[in-house]
């Protein structure tokens, strides 16, 4: 019989490849997020660069309006309607501006009304601006304004 110290110690459990199943799946989990983090990076720029072409219509749109204003604000009289049908006064085809920034408006007669406190001779004319703005392919925005411009009947 063998002694106690001469006993053979018993076999570690099972532990072979135990240390590559750990690296593999951490290896899996940074993959993840590192495509994850690029998914996001691209997508950030794609809205931001979304963001850009619409702020650069609006502003296109907004300066067709301060076209139109302008127009009222430099008649020395009220502008005659130039189609009936929809009370046209103005109609500015697409104006470029900045590389692919344009815009193009239409200025309509809306009405007139007395101003109080300077007789019946002097009228409110009343005009509705609807501009349009393009940026890029695929950038559009409209703003319609509505302007009032003092004229003195029968001047």
């Amino acid at each position: 019989m063998k002694s106690v110290s001469e006993q053979q110690p018993s076999p570690a459990p099972d532990r072979e490849g135990f240390a590559l199943v750990t690296t593999m799946l951490i290896v899996l989990v940074l993959s993840v997020l590192a495509v994850a983090v690029a998914w996001m990076a691209t997508s950030e720029k794609k809205i931001s660069f979304a963001e850009g072409v619409h702020v650069r219509s609006v502003y296109s749109a907004d300066a067709g309006g301060e076209v139109g204003i302008n127009f009222l604000r430099l008649s020395s009289s009220p502008p005659h309607i130039v189609s009936y049908a929809d009370s046209l006064v103005l109609d500015i085809n697409e104006t470029a501006i900045l590389n692919t920034q344009t815009f193009e408006f239409n200025c309509f007669y809306a009405g007139k009304s007395p101003r109080p406190g300077w007789g019946v001779e002097f009228m409110d004319y009343d005009y509705r601006i609807d501009a349009t703005g393009r940026a890029s392919t695929n950038g559009t925005s409209q703003v319609e304004m509505v302007a009032s411009r003092l004229f003195k009947e029968g001047y």
